[in-house]
């Protein structure tokens, strides 16, 4: 996009399949940042060209995205029970109705929790589950690679190219201390990529999911530097197989990437069993 070029509230809802409320909110913090310039009749458009934009943008999280993470670490925590009323869960977090509902509503959404008897809810095991975990990977195999061999993919060598780049500075630049914030998205922002390049919305939307499940899972983790730049160098391998034009070994080397990633997510989840006493982990564990 070129500067002066506008943005479309319904356009940008429609694309990322959010609500134009949430494009609203961003589109006001871009323009905050002075990113984007509003004007009447137009809404906002950009004040330089999309390539030209240097700086990275951190758009912070909704009320309503923030309770969902909370309510969702401490029930991994064990601090909440399984079920809960929404009354429960707002003297818990001194919330109102209205902002807990929402927050319900995104876990529901997830698979995260259920509807009981009246006001009740009650958390499902897809966070606790080792099985449940296995099935996430499991999909995840089945459905990215395989989606860059839809006839609808398409190489975006600039997008690659800039991806590529911030992979390669966080394989140089991390250490032990570094933000895990920053190495979860650009992590997340790789495989996101890839869903987007294959134009297909289910594939996108899946994706997006699953990396929201892992946040929450893995945010929190103990970061291993050196497993962070291991996956740096495989993200970077199927970007330049794709640049290179080869689908086929981009998916070969994004379907091992995968299976490297789930052995790594067993190892670290065995260790936690072992080191949180009273974790939901550790229950699950025990239990197999």
């Amino acid at each position: 996009m070129r500067l002066g070029d506008p943005l479309r509230e319904e356009a940008l809802a429609s694309e990322l399949a959010v609500s134009r409320t949430s494009i609203r909110g961003a589109l006001r913090i871009l323009g905050a940042q002075g990113i984007l310039a509003a004007r009447p009749r137009k809404g906002y458009v950009l004040k330089q060209n999309a390539s030209e934009i240097g700086q990275e943008i951190d758009l912070p999280a909704s009320s309503d995205e923030r309770l969902y993470f909370q309510i969702a670490r401490d029930y991994l925590a064990g601090r909440l029970p399984e079920s809960n009323t929404e009354t429960e869960l707002m003297r818990r977090y001194k919330a109102s109705r209205h902002l807990v509902l929402a927050a319900l509503a995104l876990l529901s959404e997830e698979g995260i929790i259920h509807r009981g008897k009246g006001r009740e809810w009650r958390f499902r095991d897809v966070l606790t589950s080792s099985r449940a975990r296995a099935q996430s990977y499991e999909l995840r195999l089945m459905i990215e690679p395989a989606a860059l061999l839809l006839p609808s993919f398409a190489i975006a060598r600039s997008d690659l190219n800039a991806t590529r780049a911030l992979q390669q500075k966080l394989y140089e630049s991390v250490d032990p201390g570094a933000s895990h914030r920053e190495v979860f998205q650009t992590d997340a922002g790789f495989h996101e990529l890839l869903a987007q390049l294959s134009r297909n919305h289910f594939v996108l939307a899946t994706v997006r999911q699953q990396n929201r499940l892992r946040r929450l899972l893995e945010y929190e983790s103990n970061l291993d530097a050196e497993r962070v730049r291991t996956w740096c160098r495989e993200h970077i391998s199927v970007i330049d197989a794709l640049l290179a034009d080869d689908r086929h070994l981009a998916a070969k080397r994004l379907r091992q990437h995968l299976e490297n990633a789930r052995l790594a997510a067993n190892a670290r989840r065995k260790v936690r069993s072992i080191s949180i006493p009273g974790s939901k982990q550790e229950s699950d564990a025990a239990a197999q």
